[in-house]
């Protein structure tokens, strides 16, 4: 009878531990989601977009400066129209659609949601 207590237990375990998520592999799998930031161009190079006060989509992180790669994929919008990048000019409120490329962040898409602001 001590055997048979002892599977049941032993079985019981595994089943509990199989149903668990595994923790670290989901969050490794949420990194690669992309990330939309919100900020004023500051400078436009021709591989980088220069933000200035950027909010995160993470309400924790306070505002600061970010740099967010751009490539020939980059794709940019002023409200519906499709633009070139020379549409955007240091001033204008944008969001920026942008995932991981190693240690920083790639544009996929921005769009220039708000004009120029005065200083």
């Amino acid at each position: 009878m001590i055997p048979r207590r002892c599977a049941v237990r032993f079985f019981l375990v595994l089943a509990l531990l199989l149903a668990l998520p595994a923790g670290p592999v989901a969050a490794t799998d949420n990194t690669t989601e992309p990330e939309c930031l919100k900020g004023t161009v500051g400078k436009v190079t021709d591989d980088a977009l220069y933000l200035k006060e950027t909010t995160f989509p993470d309400e924790t992180l306070g505002k600061r400066d970010v740099r967010v790669l751009l490539d020939k994929e980059t794709v940019y919008f002023d409200g519906p129209r499709k633009v070139n990048r020379a549409a955007l000019q240091p001033g204008h409120l944008v969001l920026v659609r942008c995932g991981l490329a190693g240690k920083d962040r790639k544009a996929t898409l921005v769009r220039i949601i708000g004009g120029k602001r005065l200083p």
